[in-house]
């Protein structure tokens, strides 16, 4: 019984990760061969630290499935993290993260509309801003702190 709960649990992650990456990977013709995917796909909490702690600046995006301002701002974000990532390489990690499976970090952060995207540097969040905005807006909020990394 055990094996197949985790079975299960494993088929819903997966389908629950396609289900988030599905505009970015409509960008996937875009990517050179081997380049890895500009935006990590996060579903727990302790992913979600590991993650943010990696780099010395991390961009977060907040979403839930049934926000229609997600699924309009992602393509905007993921487009922008693949141009930054070009930029600035290893210095910027970029993280999508669903709010009903990083709740507690979500709770912790005082997240309470999505989409929210947060800026980390060295662990901590330093800014961040609730809702859409256009790419250029995006890059003049993270830019300064990914150049002082």
């Amino acid at each position: 019984m055990e094996q197949e709960d985790k079975e299960l649990e494993k088929l819903i992650e997966d389908m629950v990760r396609r289900m988030i990456a599905k505009p970015a990977i409509e960008e996937d013709s875009q990517r050179g061969e081997g380049e890895e995917h500009p935006v990590k796909l996060v579903l727990d909490d302790r992913e979600l630290e590991k993650i943010v702690c990696s780099k010395p600046v991390a961009i977060v995006l907040f979403t839930s499935p049934g926000c229609p301002a997600c699924h309009a701002y992602r393509p905007i974000f993921y487009h922008y993290a693949g141009e930054a990532r070009r930029r600035y390489g290893d210095k910027v990690e970029f993280v999508e993260a669903d709010v009903y499976h990083v709740y507690d970090k979500a709770v912790e952060l005082g997240i309470s509309a999505t989409p929210t995207t947060v800026v980390f540097r060295h662990c901590r969040p330093v800014d961040g801003f609730v809702g859409m905005v256009d790419e250029e807006t995006l890059a003049e909020m993270v830019e300064p702190y990914i150049r002082e990394a």
